[in-house]
């Protein structure tokens, strides 16, 4: 019972931090509610700073959907799933701080 349940949550953060990202993909800037609570790391949000965020949580979202979906897979299958959600989160925390970076980087 216990793991439907945390593959339910696996399965809907997943999805959130997936469309989320997909949506900032698109976008030139953040949504102006969510500037008050979700752009702390941010100084300055460009258009490819707002890109980058979104790609990050595109990674992050396939990433934990790969992890969601390895038990109820077989155990190859299941092996190359954590490959790409370990790739996935990797290619997400790279592009997080890279455009926090460059959100503080002063322009010259």
């Amino acid at each position: 019972m216990v793991m439907y349940l945390l593959m339910a949550a696996a399965f809907v953060l997943g999805a959130v931090l997936l469309g989320v990202g997909l949506y900032l993909t698109r976008q030139d800037e953040f949504p102006h509610w969510w500037r008050s609570w979700m752009l702390w790391p941010l100084v300055e949000v460009t258009p490819r700073v707002t890109h980058l965020q979104g790609w990050a949580g595109v990674a992050l979202g396939v990433s934990i959907l790969a992890i969601g979906l390895t038990p109820v897979v077989p155990e190859v299958l299941g092996g190359v799933l954590v490959l790409v959600a370990m790739v996935g989160y990797l290619a997400g925390a790279v592009l997080f701080v890279y455009s926090t970076y460059l959100s503080r980087r002063v322009a010259r």
